[in-house]
């Protein structure tokens, strides 16, 4: 149960486990989650510099984020202008933090990734949307972040019943101006679509 007394939809061990792994550079609990699932583990870098993003647009949108006026310690979410990041912005989440990191809103919904994933959620938290398998990935990498206060670049190669061949994921944290981290701004961009 949630703290305001709705069914917890999202598997909070398992969650943590592959956090708690990201955050200590250890990929054995992603690994495994991963095996179970008969695919690759992803790709993860922390701290990417764009040098390491073979996409233009997550280079676009790093560039736009570390240009951003910071608070105690990272880019402020209150700065965030879409018309700063026009080339990018089809390829870009925001995302809320909710319930202490626990669950994510999307405020944004790029038209790129609702176009490939099938689905717009503007509007929704993470923990509503037709995604599993994937949700636990997603919501580990979203709370590894903010654990460490850091960005974060993965590349997961879905299941073979999703049709696209890999996602890249560019998570970047936003604080409020009182070192809380209260919004990501991530670029999604869609491989091919597989055979």
């Amino acid at each position: 149960m949630t703290k305001d007394g709705k069914q917890d939809l999202i598997d909070r061990p398992l969650v943590t486990a592959i956090a708690e792994g990201l955050i200590a550079n250890d990929l054995a609990a992603l690994r495994d989650y991963f095996a179970g699932l008969n695919a690759s583990t992803p790709k993860v870098v922390w701290s990417p510099q764009a040098a390491d993003l073979d996409e233009e647009v997550l280079r676009i949108l790093l560039n736009y984020w570390t240009a951003l006026p910071h608070g105690q310690s990272l880019p402020l979410s209150s700065a965030v202008d879409p018309m700063g990041m026009k080339a990018a912005l089809g390829h870009i989440m925001l995302l809320e933090v909710v319930d202490d990191g626990w669950d994510f809103r999307y405020r944004v919904y790029g038209s790129a990734i609702a176009a490939r994933s099938g689905f717009d959620a503007t509007g929704k938290l993470v923990s509503e949307l037709p995604i599993a398998p994937m949700a636990p990935f997603f919501m580990a990498t979203y709370r590894a972040c903010i654990e460490r206060g850091a960005h974060l670049f993965a590349r997961h190669v879905p299941p073979a019943e999703i049709q696209v061949v890999s996602w890249d994921r560019l998570i970047l944290p936003l604080e409020d101006g009182a070192g809380q981290i209260n919004r990501l701004l991530v670029g999604n961009v869609a491989g091919a679509w597989r055979a």
